[in-house]
């Protein structure tokens, strides 16, 4: 079975190339030969990741048994564990990470590349405030998944930068009445506020103002996060999330095990795009952890996050 994956989208399936041979001259040999050594490891664990984003994909890695048994927030019937009302009363401070459309414009200079991010549907978060959202902290690294993240002076950009490349979301979903898409709410990531603080995987990003001036918790409210741990063993929890860059979805389980900061679900499914989702009480809507990693498989393994009670230990913030 593949490792477990951080669960970011799968990225575009590409034909594995070989680095072309350098002709190196005598006046700047050593330099090119560094430049030709460091692509390559570049290239070696891009590829890397590809073989491990496929293989996932191929295991159909984070879903938990046969079969995703997660539903539209809207649509939800009652039937994984919580409530309809406690999916409505909790999901609106969910929202979704996407790249800024115009990547290309951005990074067009010698030296410079948008990647293979433009426009993409990336991971999943919650408001914590009237204006700060927490996530998954890899959902802003320099590499990973398999993506190929913007450049500049062929250097991949600052976590910090990254961050300020995406928007969030809100209001992504499936209308109820009409089953269409509800209209999307979109506010520009302006700072990232916490990052990996304490080793942890997770991040805290400022948002900005939405085309009409608004905050965001103005119109969807917020989440509380919980003081302590969720430690009992079988205590539901609940998943709102955004995988594979759906319209807003719901999973909910029992609680496996919360150990040394590891928040684990078998029976919760999430796939690409679920990363940084809140991991709520199913009893009070408190955010108890932060979903990572997928482990899951057809028959073993578990999903996990951070738990809450971790980073309160580093968090300047929460």
């Amino acid at each position: 079975m593949p490792t477990k994956r951080v669960s970011l989208p799968y990225p575009p399936e590409v034909e594995t190339e070989t680095l072309a041979v350098l002709e190196i001259n005598a006046e700047n040999a050593q330099q090119e030969l560094v430049g030709a050594l460091v692509r390559q490891q570049e290239d070696v664990a891009r590829q890397a990741e590809l073989l491990e984003a496929k293989a996932s994909r191929l295991a159909v890695e984070s879903i938990c048994g046969n079969t995703d048994e997660s539903q539209d927030v809207e649509l939800y019937d009652g039937s994984l564990g919580v409530s309809v009302e406690f999916v409505r009363s909790f999901s609106s401070p969910v929202g979704q990470l996407q790249w800024l459309n115009d990547l290309p414009s951005r990074f067009k200079a010698q030296g410079e590349s948008p990647g293979n991010v433009n426009g993409v549907r990336w991971g999943s978060g919650s408001l914590i405030s009237s204006d700060l959202f927490i996530t998954a902290g890899h959902c802003f690294d320099r590499t990973g998944g398999g993506w190929e993240r913007p450049k500049r002076n062929n250097a991949t950009i600052s976590e910090a930068e990254i961050a300020t490349l995406m928007k969030v979301n809100f209001n992504f979903q499936v209308n109820a009445q009409t089953k269409e898409l509800r209209v999307e709410d979109s506010y520009p990531v302006i700072q990232l506020k916490e990052f990996r603080v304490g080793d942890l995987d997770y991040a805290i990003v400022q948002l900005g103002k939405n085309a009409n001036g608004e905050i965001p918790g103005s119109k969807f409210g917020r989440l509380s996060v919980a003081g302590n741990d969720l430690i009992a063993e079988g205590a539901t929890l609940c998943v709102i999330q955004h995988p594979n860059g759906k319209p807003k979805m719901i999973e909910a389980g029992p609680l496996l095990s919360n150990l040394n900061g590891r928040i684990s679900y078998d029976s919760i499914d999430t796939l690409g795009g679920s990363s940084g989702a809140a991991v709520l009480n199913g009893e009070t809507g408190e955010v108890v952890g932060v979903h990572t990693n997928g482990g899951c498989a057809a028959f073993s393994g578990a999903n996990f996050g951070v738990a809450i009670g971790a980073i309160r230990k580093f968090s300047s913030t929460l």
